[in-house]
């Protein structure tokens, strides 16, 4: 099975695996900031991969297979699980169970869809992609910790439930091409930068 990971795209999202896993420990312990910047990185790497794939020539069908399966797997992570455990924790009733199921469900049926249907032929996937959540949640603790103190168990489930429906909505995004993936790596490396700067000032 190791031997699945010498290709290169398939290298690339193990890495952004272990950045996820990783981010998702951080979490846990209540280190937000220092977590998201991390789980940015898997959405980095999870752009990155993809491109190096479509140019890796005679990739088998079982390489292919297994490198979809563990992209399924991070954007999960970082895209559902990630965003759920820290929302969660900022929810103190009961309502952060129903909370965290509904983000894992609907991260899933979005991952299924994507699975069967992907990319049309001009690059465009239906509902937005799940890694528009990271950054979002990234941005919203950037400004509770510079701008202004928000309470966060409020504003981040007002945002939240509607972005997540965006992600099984039934209209066209943009989600590939050359803009697409320069935007993605920028916003997820300058806010990753910003999370990290607000941690370290925060100790």
């Amino acid at each position: 099975m190791i031997a699945y990971l010498s290709d290169r795209a398939n290298a690339i999202t193990a890495v952004g695996l272990l950045c996820s896993g990783a981010a998702t420990g951080l979490v846990v312990k209540g280190h937000y900031k220092a977590g998201v910047a991390l789980g940015l990185w898997a959405i980095i790497a999870d752009d990155v991969d993809g491109e190096i794939a479509r140019r890796t020539k005679n990739r088998t069908a079982a390489t292919k297979a297994i490198g979809k399966a563990l992209d399924a797997f991070s954007d999960l992570i970082f895209g559902s699980i990630i965003p759920a455990i820290v929302i969660a924790s900022f929810i103190s009733s009961p309502a952060s169970a129903v909370f965290t199921a509904l983000l894992l469900l609907i991260g899933a049926l979005r991952l299924a869809y994507f699975d069967y249907f992907g990319l049309d032929h001009r690059g465009y996937s239906t509902g937005l992609p799940l890694s528009y959540a990271l950054p979002v949640l990234a941005a919203i603790l950037l400004v509770d910790h510079n701008i202004a103190p928000l309470e966060l168990g409020i504003v981040l489930p007002a945002v939240f439930v509607p972005l997540s429906l965006l992600h099984i909505a039934p209209f066209k995004i943009k989600a590939s091409g050359t803009l697409v993936h320069v935007l993605t790596i920028g916003v997820a490396a300058t806010a990753s930068a910003g999370l990290l700067i607000t941690s370290r000032a925060g100790q």
